[in-house]
């Protein structure tokens, strides 16, 4: 694991370059330049039921409405993690409600990795209603992800404020390291819409820097914390990659009963019959790593825990 020193030096240098590597400084992604009906809006082997009779039988018509909606969801469930994971956790340590986090270099990246999250709302946003739009999809109400729920779910189980925050922090970082790859098979992937690509692309590359400011970010204040909130950390933190995995099946309920797909039930009961997070497709030796770096023996009890030591072996 990198020194503390180590990690003020290399966020101050993420930090020193934020304004050529932001995207919020490029010039704006040009919609009408990019659009093209012809390519559908998402990929299907990320849907949930690629591979349901119900939708393999379903009209192209319909598979294209999916996909539509799908390209929507990712852009909703980018929205509630910037809003309700990431850019909290930056206000938490802008405020100093974290210890280890007053170093010049930690709050200096923390507002860049602000403006970058409150840019991506906004692009996503923007695409999502050129979709909507493009597709008679106005309607649609985005749910609440499983991501979000997770966290909260946890956050209620404890009365001690701090233990609520360690749960937001483990929380972000889950999502900050892993959002990266998903992003990256979005961003390749040439036979989608040429725009949603784009979109995905901008996303991808603030990502990238991310993931390494949180893992920096994360060592820092692991380092202040006492004996007793090193071990619920470590204990928590391998918790949202399940949240951030899941498959999202009431969401996909949700949005098909909206669009009124007929068998959107049987899809949502088959799907829930079977595995509902898409663990296997994830990899997450980051975390695995992470959760080693900070605290060799916590970490491998709380990796056992929840079922992931067998991959770090």
């Amino acid at each position: 694991m990198r020194s503390i020193s180590q990690c003020h030096k290399l966020l101050s240098r993420i930090s020193d370059v934020w304004e050529k590597r932001s995207q919020v400084k490029k010039k704006e992604i040009d919609a009408a330049l990019l659009l093209d009906d012809s390519r559908p809006d998402f990929r299907i082997d990320l849907l949930p039921f690629k591979d349901h009779p119900a939708f393999l039988e379903s009209s192209q018509e319909t598979k294209d409405k999916i996909l539509s909606c799908g390209w929507l969801i990712y852009n909703w469930k980018t929205i509630a993690v910037e809003l309700k994971v990431v850019n909290p956790v930056c206000e938490d340590i802008i405020y100093h409600r974290y210890p280890g986090v007053t170093e010049s270099a930690i709050q200096e990246v923390a507002t860049d990795v602000l403006v970058d999250e409150s840019y991506h709302v906004q692009l996503v946003t923007k695409a999502g209603i050129i979709t909507s739009r493009q597709r008679g999809l106005q309607s649609l109400k985005p749910p609440e992800f499983n991501l979000v729920l997770g966290m909260r779910k946890e956050q209620d189980l404890y009365e001690e404020d701090w233990k609520k925050m360690l749960v937001k922090l483990a929380t972000s970082v889950v999502s900050e390291v892993f959002v990266s790859d998903y992003l990256k098979l979005l961003s390749s992937d040439k036979t989608i819409q040429p725009f949603n690509r784009a979109v995905v692309q901008a996303h991808h590359r603030d990502e990238d820097a991310h993931s390494c400011i949180f893992k920096s970010l994360v060592q820092c204040v692991y380092s202040e914390l006492t004996q007793e909130q090193k071990a619920f950390f470590i204990e928590v933190l391998p918790k949202p990659l399940y949240w951030f995995a899941d498959k999202e099946l009431e969401v996909w309920k949700s949005v098909l009963e909206q669009i009124g797909f007929p068998k959107a039930e049987e899809i949502y009961r088959d799907c829930r019959a079977g595995e509902t997070s898409n663990l296997d497709s994830i990899d997450y030796t980051q975390l695995i790593e992470l959760v080693q770096d900070l605290d060799a023996k916590r970490g491998e009890d709380s990796l056992a825990n929840m079922g992931l030591l067998s991959v770090a072996s």
